[in-house]
């Protein structure tokens, strides 16, 4: 009996509206030179590596548990880390939260818990009579099995302080009869209507000058000022099989090859043995014309005749083998052919990645010796530099989330080098902050192309004006809508429109809107200037709000936005909460 209540009753995991559940999976750990000696900083709390590595070995093991016929890809891993982290920063707050308030849990609470079991109590087989919840099964159970009320007791305990918490915070939501009846009326007054769109974007002769350009971006100059920024010159030595990692792999390719010369169906032996998106399809490519393809491979693919095979070819995604089915010209007189390949992707040794934090270390120090620009040179490396970031940047253009490196920009001057630090891919950068400046304006040519985009549309806007103001003037109304097909204008016809609602091919347009709500059925209304153009709207159907129906749903009504309001609020509030928190994350430091 109790084997299988343990096997049905779900530990409950305290979590914000049902979105963090603690199972997760472990990564490995990275090696760089300098690390932060702690993974996480949350609310002045400090979480040191083997405590979160316990975590992450304890969640992995669940996830093994709880899925023991799938695959642990990255993907899955990163997926598990994330709920790791989650779940403690989520466990963190809501701690500090239960203290300031100081929520506690009486054995009254527990027993009131104990009298009114959860879903996935009642849901347990044992405990049910005619698949319904039986009361007095248990209740019996209960008292009967010590090992199963003690189970249920110490949920409770652990859980009862989360739900006060939730309940607390959800109570500061008060929802009013008035914005219900307000929301029920806006969502329910609505109409149909067909509508002549004057689309600034049919404007295509539109000249903007230099002169414009720099007028504009004196007179909106405030637009451009920036915070204090930083730039780095980096290079990225990139972990890549080796020569001898390659050859490693050549005796595979060898044999798949040898197999298919000695007739196995070639399809077949991409369904086996490929590893490339296309295996699954029998390693088919489809026709491709020059220039699709890598080099390597498409000078070896293109030199085959039809229903040739060529040798193993290495490109930097691995061997491969490839098969010509076809060959013919395209529509436009260029060579294609139809191919399919076998690729057997090659991996890095463990000796390549160490041999590259050596080469690392070599790159990093002629960059101290020499200059940034020498080092890149010396090793065959190309130097890159980032745009700028600010000092609360989460990323950094070309290095992803790297704030441990936007900490040290700002508390570094120009010219001071981070020591190698290894990316999650394996790969090793160095990096040299090579620009700081204070609050600073962007510069003409970073904004150009946004202000002469800006004057464009303005200048659209403006001028389809002038068009539809013709428009208007020149036909009856009865003559709008033959006119405007026959001049090219959208004519888009749109159902149950409310204030709020974006009508399909337009911008969310609440001039548009509220105009047609104001109309009475089968009216034409005036000519409508929006913030996206312009139009002239035929209101076809006019629907009412009922609000006989509002009274008779009034309390399910005031109910339900009760629920969303409380649910809103309580999502903010911990939005809010992890804001205050200065949460300090360091686990790509430590965790690929």
């Amino acid at each position: 009996m109790l084997a299988g209540l343990r096997k049905n009753a779900k530990i409950f995991i305290y979590i914000i509206a049902g979105a963090f559940i603690l199972s997760m999976g472990i990564g490995g750990v990275t090696s760089i030179f300098i690390k932060k000696p702690y993974v996480a900083k949350i609310a002045d709390k400090k979480i040191y590596y083997p405590e979160y590595s316990e975590l992450m070995k304890t969640a992995y093991g669940n996830y093994i548990q709880g899925n023991p016929e799938e695959e642990i890809t990255e993907q899955i891993v990163k997926q598990i880390n994330d709920e790791t982290w989650n779940s403690l920063v989520a466990q963190i707050l809501y701690g500090n939260e239960i203290k300031r308030l100081h929520i506690k849990v009486t054995d009254q609470d527990v027993l009131e818990k104990l009298k009114n079991p959860p879903e996935d109590i009642r849901s347990i087989p044992q405990l049910q009579t005619e698949d319904k919840f039986d009361y007095n099964k248990y209740e019996t159970i209960l008292l009967e099995n010590q090992e199963f009320a003690n189970y249920l007791e110490q949920r409770y305990r652990a859980n009862l302080p989360y739900e006060k918490l939730f309940e607390v915070i959800k109570s500061e939501a008060a929802i009013t009869e008035e914005e219900v009846k307000q929301e029920y009326m806006d969502n329910n007054n609505n109409v149909d209507a067909k509508i002549i769109y004057f689309d600034p974007q049919k404007i295509t002769d539109v000249e903007i000058t230099d002169e414009e350009i720099q007028a504009n971006y004196e007179e909106n100059k405030e637009e451009y000022k920036r915070d204090p920024a930083c730039k780095y010159k980096y290079i990225k030595v990139l972990l890549k099989p080796s020569d001898e990692d390659n050859f490693r792999y050549k005796t595979r390719i060898d044999s798949i090859y040898n197999l298919v010369l000695e007739g196995m169906d070639f399809a077949e032996a991409a369904i086996l043995y490929s590893q490339g998106p296309s295996g699954p399809k029998g390693g088919d490519l489809g026709y491709f014309t020059k220039g699709r393809m890598v080099k390597e491979f498409e000078d070896a693919a293109f030199s085959l005749k039809k229903g040739g095979i060529a040798e193993p070819i290495l490109t930097q995604f691995g061997w491969h083998i490839i098969k010509v089915y076809d060959i013919r010209k395209n529509a436009q007189g260029e060579d294609e052919i139809k191919a399919s390949h076998i690729l057997l992707k090659t991996e890095p040794s463990e000796v390549t990645s160490n041999n590259l934090e050596i080469i690392a270390l070599d790159v990093y120090e002629k960059v101290i010796e020499k200059s940034i620009e020498e080092a890149a040179e010396d090793f065959a490396y190309e130097v890159s530099e980032t745009r700028e970031f600010f000092e609360n940047a989460k990323y950094i253009s070309g290095l992803g989330q790297q704030e441990e490196l936007v900490n040290f920009a700002f508390k570094n001057k120009v010219g001071e080098i981070h020591e190698p630090l290894k990316l999650n891919n394996g790969d090793f950068l160095i990096a040299e902050i090579s620009s700081k400046v204070g609050e600073h304006y962007q510069e003409l040519s970073e904004v150009e192309g946004r202000i002469k985009r800006k004057i464009e549309n303005k200048k659209k806007l403006e001028e389809v004006l002038v068009k539809a103001q013709e428009f208007e003037t020149s036909y009856e109304p009865e003559q709008y809508f033959a006119k405007a097909k026959q001049e090219n204008w959208d004519i888009i016809e749109a159902t149950e429109i409310t204030i709020n609602k974006t009508i399909p091919k337009l911008r969310k347009d609440e001039i548009l809107n509220q105009t047609m709500l104001n109309a009475k059925e089968n009216e034409l209304t005036k000519l409508i200037i929006g913030e996206n153009g312009a139009y002239i709207a035929s209101v076809v159907k006019r629907n009412e709000p009922d609000m006989e129906k509002f009274e008779q749903e009034k309390e399910k009504l005031i109910a339900q936005a009760q629920i969303k309001a409380e649910n809103d609020h309580l999502n903010q509030w911990f939005i809010d909460l992890k804001e205050a928190a200065n949460i300090e994350d360091n686990r790509s430091m430590y965790f690929e």
